[in-house]
């Protein structure tokens, strides 16, 4: 009886490893999303900031007020959400500067050698940068006046860490019988 069993497992080991993985050329071809040969977007610039902005801040007020239901910690981390997106607003610009001098070099270069329908896609791509670097300028100047996405951000942390700190006192004050 043991010979069927070793030589079912083998057999069966051959298959599993013969049999190709399910979807996998779906999977590499999805992991990008594609118009027209060229990415929507690569997860870089000013979509990095937007991915910080959608960030869950009530959850992360909530579990701070969880931790420490004081008005001056509430405050610093405030201070902390709005210098975390200075700094990734700072590196973004340097981002946005350095690609927009490599499209430049790519256009001066093409132009010159003659290539007419790149040199044209690269300048729809400058165009396209030029519009994400206006708004990161836009972003900029909302977050030294605490307005726009950012007040955003700002308003979902506050509103989490009152959350917060309604639950301690409905948990700790509001149960106990008198």
């Amino acid at each position: 009886m043991r010979w069927f069993t070793i030589f079912r497992k083998s057999k069966d080991t051959q298959h599993a490893a013969e049999a190709p993985p399910v979807n996998a050329e779906t999977v590499s071809a999805n992991s990008k999303p594609q118009l027209n040969g060229a990415s929507i977007h690569d997860g870089q610039g000013i979509f990095l900031i937007y991915n910080y902005l959608q960030q869950d801040f009530e959850t992360r007020g909530y579990n701070d007020a969880l931790t420490s239901p004081d008005e001056g910690y509430r405050n610093d981390n405030i201070k902390l959400i709005k210098y975390d997106l200075e700094i990734l607003i700072h590196q973004v610009r340097t981002y946005h500067d350095s690609l927009m001098k490599d499209i430049e070099f790519h256009i001066h270069s093409r132009e010159r050698a003659g290539l007419i329908d790149l040199v044209d896609e690269l300048r729809i791509k400058q165009s396209d940068l030029l519009d994400h670097i206006e708004k990161v300028k836009a972003f900029e100047q909302a977050v030294q006046t605490n307005t726009g996405l950012c007040e955003r951000a700002i308003l979902s942390y506050k509103r989490g860490f009152m959350k917060g700190m309604a639950s301690i006192t409905q948990a700790y004050l509001l149960t106990k019988k008198f």
